[in-house]
């Protein structure tokens, strides 16, 4: 049985202001070419579908639209299965959004997990926290159980420890967790005995319980008790599961020294702190002993890049930051450091930009920092009393404290002593 394990799409994203539409769409053709390529008995996604509870129609319609495509796939496959996919909500999502159409979506061979439900207690292979969902072979012999386990929120847990210690807080929920995955394990085994079985989940877990994700893990946001107890480890699943299949943190790495339990990450850039570099969807060979994973890089059809430094420094990465190949021109951020105000800064990166052309980075927001050198002295207080200082020798001692490392110009002090005296400066100094 062959998975294919991706997650944290975000479709619906924006980067500043700017759609990812398209980006989103060359994933999805490319996603479903690499289906059919690779010979995929079923598509696992998990989680964080949509970027917001309230997607815009463009990302419903290229979701939906998706899906429906994998459908003719499951009509005549070189392994004689019939192609399946299980989509689990994240954290982003509506689990009621995802979880309306259903049915419909269970007639083209889809299961969809949006969160945490009751109702499903009472229904065979159902449990308020997953699904066990039953892969069938060319046989019609289930092959392999998924248990889809979407992002499930504290309190969905029992978990109701708010104000308790911390390592009180991540026990209560690392016990919930396993609770889940022991109780789904259990009714897989008894129901499909000696079929292999494996898992989703959405949330923050890695190697080292209690650790704390750092800036390249790029998670969007944190969750469970608002990210403050830290992460989960890996023992919290069931060591019967032969893989769990991870979304949230949008890095993809192995939690644990097997590769047992993985994130797969974002496809699509979501954040310039991912890198372009490391996007990919993960093949799982469930069948092989010990289990198989192949990485398959995602062709990246636009990078989010941050470009910091001087004025000079700025200009000089863009011209190296143009678009490679068939992707188009990169987004950028920049943060200029300046140790003397640049009223234009913010301008000149903007025409730098331009006129690279139609090939070039586009930069899409440019802020402005002060730099102090490492070697700075400190700034001393003023010898007179603050009250007995002059507008000017006030306005000196601001300056210092802010540009330590530069003095104003004769203009600029021409122009306060202007403002002093309620006139309009020359009009050079107002360029």
């Amino acid at each position: 049985m062959r998975v294919l394990h991706t997650s944290d799409w975000h479709l619906g994203h924006t980067f500043c202001d700017r759609s990812r539409a398209d980006e989103q769409a060359f994933f999805l053709r490319w996603l479903r070419s690499t289906i059919e390529e690779n010979d995929i008995d079923a598509l696992v996604v998990a989680g964080d579908i949509f970027d917001t509870t309230n997607p815009p129609a463009e990302a419903l319609s290229a979701y939906y639209g998706f899906l429906a495509s994998l459908n003719p796939m499951g009509l005549a496959r070189p392994s004689g299965r019939k192609l399946r996919a299980i989509v689990v909500g994240g954290n982003h999502d509506s689990p009621a959004r995802l979880t309306a159409p259903r049915d419909i979506l269970d007639a083209i061979d889809v299961t969809v997990v949006g969160g945490h439900d009751p109702a499903r207690e009472s229904v065979f292979l159902g449990d308020a926290a997953g699904v066990l969902v039953p892969l069938k072979g060319p046989s019609g012999e289930v092959e392999l159980v998924v248990a889809a386990v979407p992002f499930l929120h504290d309190s969905s847990l029992g978990v109701r420890g708010l104000d308790g210690a911390e390592d009180e807080v991540r026990a209560q929920m690392a016990r919930a967790f396993r609770e889940v995955y022991t109780r789904l394990a259990d009714k897989a085994q008894a129901a499909f005995p000696g079929v292999p079985i494996m898992a989703t989940g959405h949330l923050t877990c890695l190697a080292s319980e209690g650790a704390f994700p750092t800036e390249e893990d790029a998670v969007p946001r944190p969750i469970h008790r608002v990210g403050s107890i830290g992460a989960l480890g890996p023992g919290v699943f069931d060591e019967r599961l032969r893989y769990v299949a991870l979304g949230h943190i949008h890095r993809g790495f192995a939690v644990d020294a097997a590769g047992r339990v993985h994130y797969s990450g974002t496809p699509v850039q979501v954040s310039t702190v991912e890198g372009a570099g490391s996007r990919r969807v993960l093949r799982v060979d469930i069948d092989e002993k010990p289990l198989k994973l192949h990485s398959i890089n995602v062709p990246q059809r636009r990078r989010l890049v941050r470009i910091a430094g001087s004025l000079d420094e700025v200009i000089a990465s863009l011209r190296g930051t143009g678009a490679k190949g068939d992707e188009l021109p990169p987004y950028v951020t920049a943060e200029v450091g300046l140790v003397s105000p640049n009223p234009r800064a913010e301008e000149q990166v903007f025409q730098a930009a331009e006129r690279m052309g139609a090939g070039g980075a586009q930069v899409l927001a440019v802020r402005t920092r002060v730099v102090h050198r490492a070697d700075a002295s400190p700034v001393a207080s003023p010898t007179a009393d603050t009250r007995d200082l002059s507008p000017e020798e006030a306005f000196l001692f601001a300056w210092r404290l802010k540009y330590p490392d530069a003095t104003p110009s004769p203009q600029i002090l021409q122009r306060f002593r202007s403002l002093l005296d309620g006139v309009h400066p020359p009009a050079e100094l107002s360029k």
